[in-house]
């Protein structure tokens, strides 16, 4: 049984490859118990291999390093992996692993640039404890004082300070993904996101819970801009970048060079570079080295080397537990958010006495983990390619500092890993299987449990899919730990209340393997009145989006642009937005047009949420999800025998053809095209003009960008 049936950093509506992004959390924390049990095996051929010049406190850790770093890519078949481990200012190994560019057979170094996703976020908190330290921000003041323009359609947004940017309890519905990650950077999409905001609701009052947010790490963008009257990368270069030395960090403004960075494959086959329009969220561009230079300045209080960067108070304000005086009826050890951190205490080092502060990073091309032990003076950066994830990296981290630690002396001994063992079953009362039996969801998910035919003690869970319940385990027990577990799985659920709410908490060992963690999983699901009669009409739509860019990383990926959607079989009053990814349960009882998000689950598990509104265009009916706006699959005309002109409005939306059987098409003129089948499956694309492109099965889909205004005639011959 998995705990998610989606993969990481997702928005359910979102293409696969960018649901591999961003970051999902959720999942990764629980799947690092496994990947630290592949991680954590040794080959043979570790004790045969080189040994330090000169010995070293850490020459055990670098051997067993080595080893589980080749191990853990070989395991996953990425392309490279590059680390540092850093004790006080010194760099006391440094390493890279697989290639860099296969084509050429290059191999990282240590100037070797890898995306860092999320870890970017620290760079945008220190930008605003800069302007703390200068006295021209401060953290509990209203983000409308220094972003007179900022605005939403929740009147509260009033209330939400700096702080709550950077501590993910602002409210904000979730993240600004349309054009996030492309090919070229996007310099509109700090605008494109204040006016996504705009036209939003608030998910939760301000401060009431924290709950992971992309948009609070762009906004900070705006506001480092309007005060210091710098653009963020100039400031970040000016204020961090050059005092640190950092000289092979950058913000992908312009497209880099081959050689100075590493490149994700699907096989063998390149992908283009990855860019991150988002950048105070996730677009800076690094090496573990320069990582490890930003990791001495925070074990230093703020100095470098003599050069004091920040103030030792705010260096321990981003190391406090932000999370402390929000709801959480069942905090999570593994998110307890600081200024930036995901945590500030995480499990696994915590168990053996170290203080840690962690960042993990996952786009859809690259992952990091970011671990800095502030009073061991120790730290590691580890960066690579899909398919890694953040929670790898940072498993292999804490397994390189504990090694680390025991040549110290500060361990005795490595810690045991916990047991993968599932505890004994006991029997469960009535009340307690009542409990669990329900409907849950998640920002992703929506399962249901119920009892197990002919078993009574057993519980089967299943998760929703396009055709219905899915089961995902039949064999769930109550057991001796007083936790509900699968078969042959140490991970387990209980139930608990949270205000007036029901969640599903999950207990997991993650990290290296030595601790366990509680994390809230799923709301609990009441039902409601029968949908509206507008609502019902639309169960079984398809939806197809219109407004991504050209060069969106999102649409030459597999049922890219679908969105389904859908009810909820067996809970009345509920719509289902998704894919073959995940769904997203929406609320629209209150209105024929819109559908509400209410999901409020702290920590991770409410991220990604809109609302989704109807609206009409030429008769037709379409939906806006966030910023994504989308038209009908069914009214998409078909493709003409012979010269069509498909003419771009003034909005300059993309527009969808069909393709009634096999032939070929010609397209004078575009910016790009992408190619799909009956089932939208991606099947292929460019945007190099005049292009010739064979429809290999009936049914296909043609999707074309062109500027606004513009006319490209397409010649479709069957």
């Amino acid at each position: 049984m998995e705990l998610h049936s989606r993969d990481s950093f997702t928005l359910v509506l979102r293409p696969r490859r960018l649901l591999l992004a961003a970051a999902t959390l959720l999942v990764l924390l629980v799947l690092s118990a496994a990947i630290a049990g592949v991680v954590a095996v040794v080959s043979p051929e570790a004790a045969l291999a080189a040994k330090t010049k000169k010995a070293s406190p850490y020459a055990a850790a670098i051997r067993d390093g080595r080893s589980a770093a080749k191990a853990l890519l070989k395991q996953t078949g990425a392309a490279s992996l590059s680390l540092a481990l850093i004790k006080n200012d010194k760099v006391v190994w440094r390493q890279s692993f697989g290639y860099a560019d296969k084509a050429t057979s290059t191999r990282p170094t240590a100037r070797t640039m890898y995306g860092i996703g999320s870890v970017s976020k620290m760079f945008a908190t220190m930008a605003v404890m800069k302007l703390v330290d200068q006295g021209r921000v401060s953290l509990d003041a209203p983000v409308i004082r220094y972003i007179p323009d900022f605005t939403m359609q929740s009147p509260a947004y009033r209330q939400i300070t700096v702080r709550m940017l950077l501590d993910h309890s602002s409210g904000f519905a979730g993240s600004e993904y349309r054009d996030a990650m492309t090919t070229t950077f996007h310099a509109g999409f700090l605008e494109q996101t204040m006016q996504s905001l705009a036209a939003q609701r608030l998910k939760h009052t301000p401060g009431l819970l924290n709950v992971y947010c992309n948009d609070g790490f762009t906004v900070v963008e705006k506001l480092v801009r309007n005060v210091s009257g710098r653009s963020f990368a100039d400031f970040v270069q000016d204020e961090f970048f050059d005092p640190l030395g950092m000289a092979h960090s950058a913000y992908p403004l312009h497209p880099f060079a081959d050689g100075t960075y590493a490149k994700c494959y699907t096989g063998d086959q390149a992908h283009p570079q990855e860019v991150l329009s988002m950048l105070g969220a996730g677009g800076l561009y690094s090496t573990p080295t320069d990582l490890g230079r930003v990791a001495t300045m925070l074990m230093n209080n703020g100095s470098y080397r003599g050069t004091r960067v920040l103030k030792a108070a705010s260096v321990r304000e981003m190391a406090q537990d932000q999370t402390v005086r929000s709801f959480d009826p069942r905090p999570s050890a593994i998110l307890r958010y600081g200024l930036g951190w995901d945590t500030v205490r995480t499990p696994g080092l915590a168990k053996v006495g170290v203080t840690a502060w962690v960042k993990g990073g996952d786009s859809m091309d690259y992952h990091a983990g970011y671990i800095v032990a502030p009073k061991a003076k120790l730290a590691i950066a580890i960066t690579g390619v899909a398919p890694l994830s953040s929670s790898s990296c940072e498993a292999l981290g804490e397994r390189i500092l504990m090694r680390a630690l025991v040549g110290e002396g500060v361990l005795r001994r490595m810690p045991k890993q916990l047991p993968q063992t599932t505890p004994k079953p006991k029997k469960a009362t009535r009340a307690q299987l009542n409990a669990m039996k329900g409907y849950w969801a998640d920002y992703g998910s929506v399962l249901r449990i119920t009892g197990t035919p002919g078993k009574k003690n057993s519980l089967t869970m299943a998760g929703l899919t396009a055709d219905g319940w899915t089961t995902k385990t039949a064999s769930l027990r109550l057991r001796s730990d007083g936790r509900f577990h699968a078969n042959r799985r140490s991970d387990g659920f209980t139930v608990i209340r949270g205000g007036a709410r029901t969640y599903l908490s999950a207990n997991v060992i993650g990290g290296y393997g030595n601790a366990r963690f509680n994390l809230l999983y799923t709301q609990k699901l009441q039902p409601k009145a029968p949908l509206p009669a507008a609502w019902q009409a639309r169960l079984g739509s398809s939806w197809l989006t219109v407004n991504d860019s050209a060069d969106s990383l999102g649409l030459d990926v597999d049922r890219g642009a679908l969105m389904a959607m859908r009810d909820v079989p067996g809970l009345p009053g509920y719509v289902a937005l998704g894919s073959t990814d995940g769904w997203t349960v929406l609320d629209p009882g209150a209105s024929d047009e819109a559908a509400y998000m209410f999901l409020q689950i702290p920590g991770a598990g409410s991220r990604d949420l809109h609302d989704a509104t109807i609206e009409e265009r030429a008769g037709e009916e379409w939906l806006r999800y966030g910023s994504w706006l989308c038209r009908q699959k069914a009214t998409v005309p078909d493709l003409a025998a012979g010269a069509n002109a498909v003419t771009f409005g003034a909005e300059g939306y993309a527009e969808w053809r069909r393709l009634s059987g096999t032939g070929t098409m010609t397209i004078d003129a575009g910016t790009a095209w992408h190619l799909y089948n009956a089932d939208l499956e991606f099947i292929d694309s460019d945007s190099a003009f005049p292009a010739a492109v064979e429809a290999p099965s009936a049914g296909c889909y043609l999707l074309l960008h062109a500027p606004a205004g513009s006319t490209s005639t397409v010649t479709w011959t069957p």
